[in-house]
């Protein structure tokens, strides 16, 4: 009888799985609401997300976004015909992430070297995901605001964790563990950097005077959760955002140098002002906080030792679930290194660390050259800022979930002819670049 039930329901879960996939084939803007919900499931959860335990291993909620996307992205590239070049370096990321993952699998066991890898899923497979779908101005759209939709839970649960921490009231909301000051710092950092991102796509509206009453409101809300999250790297993103959106406004001429000048000046005083090269002073080293800027080069320089000695490890890096162990004034540490970049040259060697980079600059440059100003919502000229920040916060964070979505549709609006998105960047879909595919539009309004 046990068996009989167990057989429906993972007949019934097959059957659903099928359909999800078939669902993510076609709907760029399902897979995108995922994705951004999983940013506020973790959020929530903390390190208690929802799981399954299947053979030893905990297999998360997220997870399963995660692997549902992956598999739709690798069913829509077996139908391109050609790959572009930008797709190219993600396939050689994929490939050396997947070596270091079988390494790992080997040497240190599933649970451990899974969860290790976890944040490259979201990232790569994502990437791979949206870079398949031709650019659109509906898809762009749509994306766009389900990505402000999803800012809302995100504040209203730092606000329910500012309630309990400061009015003593219990809501029941998992409160913050991480870092330094956890009372006011109630986002992760990755968490905070997902509403940054989401308040620089307001600011193009602002620029040419469109912002409706609701976009106002959720734009000044969106900046002052930021500032009051205290992530000085979200600050430093944005500043970055800004300025190469002001820099790309050819409607602002000369004056757009000069502000960038003045508030790239006012931002570093300010900065450094506020202790930002001393954040964590409080608490120099601790499981949960990578300390200030000079104890991250120190625990940089004892981590990459090692692995500079080691010549396989230049090229193919090393295994996932290997340990971070450094010594920092004498105390243990074994966090994630706190650096994207340096984080995946030890897992995929110096050819993993180059792929990074031309996904993100490289990427960067290129969109760079269309000389439409951004007009919309995550259109080809919104994307040289959104990389921008990507660069900056790589030097001290991993990427959300989100930020697949983000570096996919910029490899596929990369991938469209120069001339096209000087036209116009998304309104070209029949001639977009190689490795996309036309996503349908839904029925209704977009």
């Amino acid at each position: 009888m046990v068996t009989a039930l167990l057989g429906v329901v993972l007949l019934v879960a097959g059957a659903a799985g099928l359909v999800l996939l078939d669902v993510l084939i076609r709907r760029p803007d399902v897979a995108a609401t995922m994705l951004f919900s999983t940013a506020v499931v973790q959020a929530l959860f903390v390190d208690k997300v929802p799981a399954l335990q299947l053979s030893g291993t905990h297999v998360y909620v997220t997870d399963l976004v995660a692997v549902s996307i992956t598999a739709a992205a690798l069913a829509r590239v077996l139908r391109l015909k050609r790959f572009d070049r930008f797709q190219r370096w993600l396939l050689l990321l994929a490939v050396l992430l997947g070596v270091s993952l079988l390494q790992g699998v080997a040497a240190f066991g599933m649970q451990t070297a899974v969860n290790d890898f976890r944040q490259y899923l979201f990232f790569v497979g994502s990437a791979l995901y949206f870079s398949t779908f031709a650019p659109s101005s509906g898809l762009s759209a749509r994306i766009g605001r389900i990505w402000l939709v999803m800012t809302v839970p995100m504040m209203l649960l730092a606000g329910l964790r500012w309630v309990q921490n400061f009015a003593g009231l219990q809501l029941g909301v998992p409160a913050s563990k991480w870092g330094a000051d956890a009372a006011i710092r109630v986002l992760d950092g990755p968490y905070v950097f997902f509403l940054a991102q989401a308040f620089v796509l307001t600011i193009p509206a602002w620029l040419h005077g469109q912002p409706s009453r609701r976009q106002r409101v959720l734009s000044i809300v969106l900046l002052l959760m930021v500032i009051a999250l205290n992530r000085r790297t979200a600050w430093l993103a944005v500043g970055a955002g800004i300025a190469v959106l002001l820099l790309r406004d050819r409607r602002l001429g000369r004056r757009a140098m000069v502000l960038v000048t003045l508030g790239t000046s006012l931002g570093v005083l300010g900065f450094v002002a506020l202790g930002g090269l001393q954040e964590g002073a409080q608490q120099p080293v601790t499981q949960e906080d990578a300390g200030n800027f000079t104890w991250r080069v120190e625990g940089w320089l004892d981590l990459l030792g090692p692995w500079l000695h080691n010549p396989l490890s230049w090229v193919v890096g090393e295994p996932f679930g290997s340990s971070f162990a450094r010594e920092i004034n004498g105390i243990e540490v074994t966090t994630n290194p706190h650096d994207f970049y340096i984080q995946t040259m030890m897992r995929a060697g110096v050819p993993g660390l180059i792929a990074l980079l031309v996904l993100t600059v490289g990427v960067g440059r290129v969109l760079w050259r269309t000389p439409a100003p951004a007009a919309g919502l995550l259109d080809a000229g919104m994307m040289p800022a959104l990389l921008a920040m990507q660069v900056v916060w790589y030097l001290t964070w991993i990427p959300g979930s989100e930020q697949g979505v983000v570096t996919g549709l910029a490899l596929a609006m990369a991938a469209m002819p120069l001339a096209d998105r000087r036209s116009d960047p998304t309104l070209a879909p029949e001639r977009a670049g190689p490795g996309t595919l036309p996503a349908p539009e839904p029925i209704g309004r977009p």
